[in-house]
């Protein structure tokens, strides 16, 4: 039943993505905070559709923490589920990602028009000063800049060392980093079938970014954030391991 779930997710975002990206084409017409604000629609929808179909729920700690000011916002990366959650935590974001989504029929023509700032991974000195630029001209009309310090995705026990550039942009353009942490890999993988329950996102305390070296901030993002997560996925864990002992309790009695 997990596995028809989640074919039958797939099938629907993929169609739910492109409506979504022809929609947003058509708002070209808009100014750009309008259609970027309605274009996130496209994440709540995604995950919206997550809860009703496969029940992957969420709960979110630590909103007071979010700052009345553009931030650099960085979280670990282990599934999809973040990259489309992001803006119910901040609506006026824009993303760094990898050249090659941009080549995507209809989502990676929308991404275009929604300012993210696409790279090529390949070439580290002239995307970072390429993300320097082009965010600071993002957070200087309001908007917070989402990056993944891991660089890809990966499973909830093979973390991955923080890259510096989510820091270098926060000192370069003197606003703070906010960190944020959850275990969507543990309900959304990257491969294999959906598991119901609820995903738990904390935000951290925003780390000021000036008159710190860049190695100091990142590591105080990277420290929370990994000892977060380990915490919220070992106590995921424990919640399954009681589930199963329980059902099997439950299925002794009944067969004595």
């Amino acid at each position: 039943m997990r596995r028809l779930r989640t074919y039958l997710f797939y099938l629907l975002w993929a169609l739910v993505t492109l409506v979504w990206g022809g929609a947003i084409l058509a708002m070209i017409v808009l100014p750009f905070r309008w259609r970027h604000r309605l274009a996130t629609g496209w994440g709540d929808t995604t995950v919206w559709l997550l809860r009703a179909i496969c029940g992957v729920r969420w709960a979110i700690h630590g909103r007071e923490n979010v700052p009345d000011c553009p931030v650099v916002l960085v979280t670990n990366h282990q599934s999809p589920w973040e990259t489309v959650f992001m803006p119910l935590i901040l609506r006026d974001q824009v993303w760094v990602l990898k050249k090659e989504l941009m080549r995507i029929p209809f989502f990676g023509w929308a991404m275009r028009l929604l300012g993210v700032i696409a790279i090529d991974r390949g070439k580290r000195r002239q995307s970072m000063a390429r993300v320097i630029e082009q965010g600071s001209a993002r957070i200087e009309r309001g908007f917070s800049v989402v990056m993944f310090p891991e660089g890809h995705r990966f499973a909830p026990h093979a973390p991955l060392k923080f890259k510096h550039g989510a820091a270098r942009l926060a000192c370069a353009l003197g606003v703070p980093m906010l960190p944020v942490a959850h275990n969507a890999g543990q309900f959304w993988p990257r491969r294999g079938p959906m598991r119901a329950g609820e995903i738990q996102v904390w935000i951290g305390n925003p780390i000021p970014a000036t008159g710190k070296p860049v190695r100091e901030i990142n590591a105080q993002a990277e420290s929370w954030i990994r000892e977060m997560r380990d915490d919220i996925v070992a106590e995921e864990e424990r919640r399954r391991v009681q589930a199963r002992t329980s059902s099997d309790r439950g299925k002794d009695k009944a067969e004595k």
